[in-house]
């Protein structure tokens, strides 16, 4: 198994096992994220904190679970492959997603994240903000 593969699934461990600390130290200081639609949580991020507080805002007093169903890595790269349920209101949605990570030192740099159905988890993002 590459060690990129194992950051991957470790990092899916620690967050399962709601070790934030631990999730944080898998960061770069320089991390940039970057998610994509027309949502709420749309946009580039250089500041992790800022996408989770958006994140938990948006999903106040509900849930997102994130099933890790394959992780991949290369010499520069760790990939997750998800499937996400979210919900919140009253309403749920369930969506696949693909997350690239750039690694540098064993640490993520960089994550793009990519969707099955953009146009309906925006739909579902929207009705949450609300």
């Amino acid at each position: 198994m590459h060690p990129h593969e194992k950051l991957a699934r470790r990092e899916m461990d620690l967050i399962q096992a709601g070790d934030d600390a631990g999730v944080a130290a898998l960061y770069s200081a320089d991390f940039v994220l970057h998610y994509p639609g027309r949502n709420p949580l749309a946009g580039t991020y250089s500041d992790v904190e800022e996408f989770l507080s958006r994140l938990g805002r948006l999903f106040e007093g509900g849930t997102v679970e994130r099933e890790l169903h394959d992780a991949l890595g290369s010499d520069r790269h760790a990939i997750q492959l998800l499937t996400v349920t979210g919900s919140a209101r009253g309403r749920s949605h369930k969506w696949n997603a693909v997350i690239v990570m750039h690694v540098r030192d064993m640490q993520f740099t960089e994550a793009w994240f990519h969707f099955d159905d953009q146009y309906s988890l925006d739909e579902f993002l929207i009705s949450l903000d609300r």
